[in-house]
This record gives C-alpha cells, sequence and structure tokens, in this order.
C-alpha cells in the first residue's frame, strides 16, 4: 500500500470526506476530487494535519470533458472511489420536477459510470487496484425516491457488470449501500423536517444512524488485501436495516 494513489470523487464533505481521511490514514495519497474547491481544501487541510498526503483536484462527475482532463493528469491511480452523489427527498411520480430528475441521473448514475470508465483501464494498466461505487439500501428497496432509488440500482446492476469486464486487468470493483448516514446533507434535510431521524433509527437493529466513518472503514476493507478475492458484491453498512425493515412490519410483532 505504500506510495499507492487512491482518488475519491465527492470527497469535499460527507462519505467522501470520511474515506479521504480513512484512506490517507492508511498511507494513500489522496486525490481529493470534487467541485466543492473549499470543502476539498479543508479535506486536505485535515488530512495533512493528520500526517498524511493530500491534494485537491476540480472534477465536475457530470462532465465528460472534466472527467477526461483530471483521469489524463492524475497519474497512476490504483484506486477509486465514486462517492460523488446528490440525494432526494420523497416525491411522487407525477410531482418529481423532470429536471432534478435528469440531474440526480446525471450525477449518481452517469457521473460513476464515466468514472469507472475513465480510471477502470487506467488502473488496470499501472498494476491492477479496485473501484468501490456507492450503492444505497435504497437500491435493495424502493424508496418513495423516484430518480434516487433506480440510480442507485443501476448503480448496483453496473458494479456487477464492471466487476466481469475489468476482473481480468486486474481491477476489482464493488459497491457500498449504506443506510442511513448521518452526512451534512443528511442533518439538512433532518434540520427541514424532510427525515425523521426516531422512525429512521426504530427500523435499524443496531437502532442508530450510521456515520460517514462507518462507510468509510468498509471502503478502505474493499480497497485493501484483505479483500484481495473479493469483487462484484454489493456490501450493505445500514446497521441491520435491510433485515429489520420487513421484520419489524410482521403483524403481531413487538419490537423489544
Amino acid at each position: 500500500m505504500a506510495d499507492r494513489i487512491s482518488l475519491v470523487t465527492g470527497a469535499a464533505s460527507g462519505i467522501g470526506r470520511a474515506t479521504a481521511i480513512r484512506l490517507a490514514a492508511a498511507g494513500d495519497t489522496v486525490i481529493v476530487a470534487d467541485l466543492n474547491a473549499d470543502g476539498g481544501a479543508e479535506t486536505v487541510r485535515r488530512i495533512e494535519a493528520a500526517g498524511g498526503k493530500a491534494r485537491f483536484e476540480h472534477l465536475d462527475v457530470a462532465d465528460e470533458a472534466s472527467v477526461a482532463a483530471l483521469a489524463a493528469k492524475a497519474g497512476p491511480v490504483r484506486n477509486l472511489v465514486n462517492c460523488a452523489g446528490l440525494l432526494q427527498n420523497a416525491a411522487r411520480v407525477e410531482d418529481m420536477d423532470l429536471a432534478q430528475h435528469d440531474r440526480i441521473w446525471a450525477v449518481n448514475y452517469r457521473g460513476t459510470y464515466l468514472c469507472c470508465r475513465a480510471w477502470g483501464p487506467l488502473i488496470g494498466e499501472a498494476g491492477g487496484g479496485a473501484i468501490v461505487n456507492i450503492g444505497s439500501i435504497a437500491g435493495k428497496r424502493m424508496f418513495p425516491v423516484p430518480a434516487y432509488s433506480p440510480s442507485k440500482m443501476a448503480i448496483h446492476g453496473l458494479t456487477a457488470e464492471l466487476a466481469a469486464d475489468l476482473g481480468p486487468r486486474g481491477v476489482r470493483v464493488n459497491a457500498i449501500a449504506p443506510g442511513f448516514v448521518l452526512t451534512e446533507a443528511m442533518q439538512a434535510n433532518i434540520d427541514a423536517g424532510q427525515r425523521d431521524t426516531s422512525q429512521m433509527e426504530a427500523q435499524t437493529p443496531l437502532g442508530q444512524l450510521m456515520r460517514p466513518e462507518h462507510i468509510a472503514d468498509g471502503i478502505h476493507f474493499l480497497c485493501s488485501d484483505a479483500a484481495a478475492m473479493i469483487t462484484g458484491i454489493v456490501l450493505p453498512i445500514d446497521g441491520g436495516w435491510l433485515a429489520g425493515v420487513t421484520y419489524y412490519s410482521f403483524p403481531g410483532l413487538k419490537k423489544n
């Protein structure tokens, strides 16, 4: 892992920032890629303050030219973590603004696809490595978010396809399916009354929301040699939500 370069998109905040910090703590040189220069600079500052190595690079994952430009200058990247993404509040299909729908798909799915397409072959040429995409429990169970849920389902499918496509080149491709994670964006939704923390916690067997660091730990594992024969999976890190949400809804069951 010495002198390994890892690139994390969406690393100016939330899961992306926690992942960049975690990989840097493990010894990686981290490229902090994001549209948000101020947030990206803060991520770099935190990494360097802890003795790690990082640099910020501007990246718009929804812009093919932006992705291509960074791929051409980033150097021999060995790990790519696609954290850039947008959340969505509950909406019915007929009520959702189509421009918002298209923007979520442009960032969540197409952005992930463009980055995998650009760096997948380069990681193989550099000697192999790992790609980790960010799916969601909303890609495992349907939520009333008619752009977000399908975009995450598509990422899960893309992950399996790329694992088969890039595996012969020494590139492992996996995804994480986070549960409810207390990121800055999630906190903003809670503060706006768009999320009920008590309901989210009640549906989760471990009784609490995830922190970005919980997701970062799973991403670090999938990038590490400990996961050398793991590819094509979607790993839930959800406090047991996928198990609990149907279990607790069984008629007549009383939760302990």
